[in-house]
């Protein structure tokens, strides 16, 4: 049997109850990679009772056997992803492999009549994106994206103070995002010419983009404090300045319109830790301004005020949310709130980034069909 990173992994989704109250039932879950994010994911399931984990997949058969106990004791355990597909007692399952195997995995799954719970982003562009959504409908099967920053108490506070006019008409965003480098204990991949092994998010064949694998968990929560307006224009510069052996970028600067006339500004560098990260909104009434402990909202006229990040913290974690409402979309078969049509538009942004650098133009709505 190959070890080709292609022939990957077994995923488990994991079932839970949809409300503390009353949780729906569960479907045999099947995890698709194992590496350190899905250690989040099963962490999050530990979290839901009455969830099976029925099936694990990855490359690497020790992480495997790491993985099979608990809710997973029993899980058949794979190296083909396919052969998971193909197991009739997975119902469902979680992708949680490298972002260049999202699309082509999802597909599958969906073809092979299982829902879906997929790692961010949907696609590495917009065709790829496109290809799992019309696959969705397709297929009727329920994909759910994993944006799971949506279930925070702070973003949920801020979403709605937003959304309800606390800013009055919006105007402008200006996200400011500056960390460190990548963690290096990651899969790593191999060069076929060369034999070299490189980090996977090295390399905007494997990733996508620094903007896919990180930035668009804000770019999802600015959608929706947007009001879901479509992408117009976006124009945006950058590269692997600081580590030009890497195809990611390492420093980027985005500039974007959107329908109803929102301006954004997004600044990325990803070799600066412990540089100030803050996200601005402006509006007719005033700002927003959160730093990630802090949203200070100054209103003209006001004595500035904090709103309260912690309202809605009930001590789950974001990805045992994420899970309570995939698990009630695959029993009532509604839409998931982060499915395939939500995460095109929040991940939009991100591509047109890389359409207007490659193509040294604008990126425009053209540039993303219907």
């Amino acid at each position: 049997m190959s070890l080709s990173r292609r022939t990957m992994l077994a995923s488990a989704l994991g079932a839970a109850a949809a409300s503390a109250q009353s949780p729906p039932s569960s479907p045999k879950l099947g995890l698709i990679g194992l590496g350190n994010r899905p250690q989040r994911h099963l962490a999050g399931l530990a979290e839901l009772p009455g969830v099976e984990i029925s099936a694990l997949c990855d490359i690497q058969a020790d992480r495997m056997r790491a993985a099979r106990k608990g809710q997973a004791a029993n899980a058949a355990m794979y190296v083909d992803y396919r052969e998971l597909l193909a197991d009739s007692n997975v119902q469902a399952v979680t992708i949680a492999a490298p972002n260049y195997l999202h699309a082509e995995m999802a597909i599958a799954a969906m073809e092979a009549g299982k829902d879906v719970l997929m790692e961010k982003p949907i696609g590495l562009n917009y065709a790829e994106g496109q290809r799992v959504l019309e696959a969705a409908r397709r297929t009727g099967r329920i994909v759910a994206v994993g944006m799971q920053r949506h279930y925070a108490s702070d973003q949920r506070v801020m979403r709605e103070f937003v959304q309800q006019g606390g800013l009055g008409t919006l105007w402008q965003v200006v996200l400011n995002e500056f960390r460190g480098d990548w963690n290096p204990k990651t899969w790593q991949w191999t060069d076929p010419e060369s034999g070299e092994k490189t980090p996977w998010r090295f390399r905007r064949e494997l990733a996508g983009s620094s903007l896919l694998e990180f930035s668009v968990h804000n770019y999802g929560l600015m959608q929706q404090m947007i009001g879901g307006a479509e992408l117009q224009t976006c124009a945006a510069t950058g590269g692997a300045l600081h580590w030009p052996e890497r195809t990611t970028e390492d420093v980027i600067n985005v500039i974007a319109e959107y329908g109803n006339g929102v301006r954004v500004a997004h600044a990325y560098n990803g070799f600066s830790p412990g540089a100030a990260w803050n996200l601005t909104l402006v509006g007719d009434r005033g700002s927003l301004q959160w730093d990630r402990r802090t949203a200070t909202v100054r209103l003209e006229g006001e004595k500035p005020f904090d709103l309260d990040l912690k309202k809605y913290e009930t001590g789950e974690s974001d990805e045992a949310a994420l899970y309570r409402d995939f698990f009630e979309s695959v029993r009532t078969r509604e839409p998931h709130p982060l499915g395939p049509e939500f995460a095109i538009a929040a991940t939009k942004l991100a591509w047109a980034a890389w359409v207007s650098i490659d193509h040294a133009r604008f990126a425009t709505s053209a540039d993303f069909p219907a």
